[in-house]
C-alpha cells in the first residue's frame, strides 16, 4: 500500500530538517571563535602537537632516571661540551659584571650550568628566568622545565622572534606570562625569560632532545633484558621425565610427588623406568644477535660509537678512532651551541642591569667570549706534531723566501698557520711581515759597511749578533723555532 501525501510531506520535511542539522558553515581562521584557539597555538608550522611534544619530555625524563644507557648519552654529551672549564669573559666593566654574574652565590654557574646542558639535551629546550635584583642590577639565573610551559608567543611580523612565554600555574589559575628580552616592555620588567633550543627544525619553535629517537629502542631493549633475565632464572629449574609402563603411572606419579629426589642425589630404578632430564633453552647466541643489533640503534640514534657506552663490539683501536670522529664533530656543534646559550645569557644580564643605570659602559655582545675546552685531548697531541712537521719543511723554504718575494712569503705564512688549524687574516699576514722586515731594516743599519777595495775574506764578515734570515723568520735549523 503506497503512502499517502501526507505521510510524503512529512518524510520531506524530516529530511530537510536533518539536512539544516548537518550544514556546515566556513569561519574565518584566526578570529576569537574559530574554534582552533589553545595554548599550543603559537607552535611553529612544523611543531609537534603541544602533548606529544609533553609526552616525548616525560619518557625522556623518566628513561634518564631509570635507563643507564640514557643517563650516560645525557652525561657524554654535556661532559665533552662542557670539558674541565667552560667559563665566559670579556674585558673592562663588562669583564667584572660577567665575573660576579656568574660566580654569584645566587647563581654558581659553575655548579649550575652542568644542569642546565643536561636539561637542553635531554628536553631540546630549556626556559630560564632572570629576576633583576633592583639594588644593584645583577639578574638570577631560575630555569622552569618544559612541562611548564604551555605557550610561545611570537612577533607579528617575523615567528622567529619570541616575545613571551606562558607558564602553568594551579588548577583554575590563568597561566602567568613572561616576557622575553626583545618583548618592547621588558626593560621595564622586574624578570624575563629566555628560550634556546636545540635540534629544532625549519619552521618550529620547539627543540627535540637528543632521547627522542632512542627512547623506542631503549624501551625494547629493557624489555627483552628482563625477559633474558626471566628466562636466566628458569633455566637453573630442571625438569625430570619417567617413562614407566602405562599401568604404574599414577603409583609412581604419587611416590615422587610425595617424596621428589633433591639435588645431587642419586636414584636407582629398575629396568621398567626410564629417566631424562630437561631444562629450558635459552638460544643465547640468537638472543645475543638480537640485542646487539638494538644497542646499535640506541648508539646510532645518540649520535655516539657503541664503546662510549661500554660495548666493546671486538673493535681495534684504529677502528674505535674513525668512530669518534663523527661523534666529536656532533659534539663540537654542541659545544658552539651552548656556548652562543651562556653568551647570550651574559649580554641579557648585563644589558638589563646598563638599562637601570647600574653600569655605564654600552652592552656589546662581541666582547664577550669563551675559550671552548677540547673535545678530545688528542687535538692538542696531533697539531703539536703537525706544527713540527711544518715547521721542518718550512725551514727549507726559507732558501726562496729569502729573494725577496713578498707575495711567495705570504702564502708560506698562510699556509703554514692553515696546516696548523690556526689560519691567519690577511691583514695579520701583512702585519707580521712588515713587522719582520723592520725589524730587518734596523738590524741591517747596525751592520759594517766593507770597503769596496777590501780583500773577499774582509768583505764577507759580518756583526755576529746580526740574526740570519732564517732566525729572522722564527724557524731555526732544527726546524721547531728554537
Amino acid at each position: 500500500m503506497g503512502m499517502t501525501l501526507w505521510e510524503r510531506l512529512g518524510l520531506w520535511v524530516a529530511g530537510w530538517g536533518g539536512r539544516r542539522e548537518m550544514a556546515v558553515s566556513a569561519v574565518p581562521v584566526g578570529l576569537p571563535a574559530d574554534g582552533l584557539e589553545s595554548w599550543a597555538a603559537g607552535a611553529g608550522a612544523n611543531d609537534r602537537d603541544w602533548a606529544e611534544m609533553q609526552t616525548a619530555y616525560s619518557d625522556a625524563l623518566e628513561a634518564w632516571r631509570k635507563h643507564p644507557h640514557a643517563r650516560r648519552i645525557i652525561d657524554i654529551t654535556t661532559d665533552h661540551v662542557l670539558g674541565d672549564k667552560f667559563e665566559p669573559q670579556a674585558t673592562g666593566v663588562m669583564g667584572r659584571f660577567v665575573r660576579q654574574f656568574w660566580e654569584h652565590r645566587q647563581n654558581r654557574m659553575v655548579m649550575r650550568l652542568p644542569a642546565i646542558v643536561d636539561e637542553l639535551n635531554r628536553a631540546g629546550d630549556v626556559f630560564i628566568v632572570l629576576f633583576r635584583n633592583p639594588a644593584d642590577g645583577m639578574s638570577y639565573v631560575r630555569p622552569i622545565p618544559k612541562s611548564q610551559i604551555l605557550k610561545i608567543e611570537t612577533a607579528d611580523n617575523d615567528w622567529e622572534t619570541e616575545v613571551a612565554y606562558h607558564e602553568r600555574q594551579g588548577p583554575g589559575e590563568e597561566p602567568r606570562v613572561w616576557l622575553s628580552p626583545q618583548h618592547p616592555d621588558a626593560a621595564a620588567a622586574d624578570a624575563v625569560m629566555v628560550h634556546y633550543a636545540i635540534n629544532r627544525p625549519v619552521g618550529a619553535l620547539w627543540g627535540d632532545g637528543d632521547l627522542t629517537a632512542v627512547i623506542p629502542w631503549l624501551l625494547r631493549y629493557s624489555a627483552m633484558l628482563e625477559d633474558r633475565v626471566r628466562l636466566n632464572w628458569l633455566a637453573r629449574f630442571t625438569l625430570w621425565f619417567v617413562k614407566v609402563p602405562k599401568s604404574a603411572v599414577q603409583s609412581v606419579r604419587e611416590k615422587y610427588r610425595k617424596s621428589p629426589p633433591p639435588p645431587n642425589s642419586i636414584v636407582v630404578h629398575s629396568e621398567d623406568e626410564e629417566w631424562d632430564v630437561k631444562a629450558p633453552n635459552l638460544a643465547a647466541a640468537d638472543a645475543a644477535n638480537d640485542l646487539k643489533a638494538i644497542r646499535m640503534m640506541i648508539a646510532v640514534g645518540s649520535g655516539q660509537p657503541p664503546h662510549w657506552h661500554g660495548d666493546s663490539m671486538d673493535v681495534n683501536l684504529a677502528t674505535a678512532t674513525a668512530m669518534e670522529r663523527a661523534a666529536i664533530r656532533h659534539l663540537r656543534r654542541r659545544q658552539q651551541e651552548v656556548a652562543d646559550m651562556v653568551i647570550d645569557l651574559c649580554y641579557t644580564a648585563y644589558t638589563r642591569a646598563y638599562g637601570m643605570g647600574a653600569t655605564r659602559k654600552a652592552p656589546s655582545r662581541e666582547l664577550i667570549a669563551i675559550d671552548l675546552p677540547d673535545l678530545s685531548r688528542d687535538d692538542n697531541a696531533l697539531l703539536a706534531t703537525a706544527g713540527s712537521e711544518l715547521a721542518a719543511a718550512f725551514n727549507g723554504l726559507n732558501t726562496a723566501m729569502s729573494t725577496g718575494s713578498r707575495t711567495l712569503q705570504e702564502r708560506t705564512l698562510r699556509t703554514f698557520f692553515q696546516f696548523i688549524a690556526e689560519p691567519l687574516a690577511e691583514n695579520e699576514t701583512a702585519a707580521i711581515l712588515d713587522e719582520l722586515e723592520d725589524h730587518r731594516e734596523q738590524w741591517t743599519g747596525l751592520l759594517p759597511i766593507a770597503d769596496s777595495g777590501a780583500d773577499d775574506d774582509t768583505a764577507d764578515d759580518t756583526d755576529d749578533d746580526a740574526p740570519s734570515f732564517t732566525a729572522r723568520y722564527g724557524v731555526f735549523s732544527n726546524g721547531h723555532g728554537r
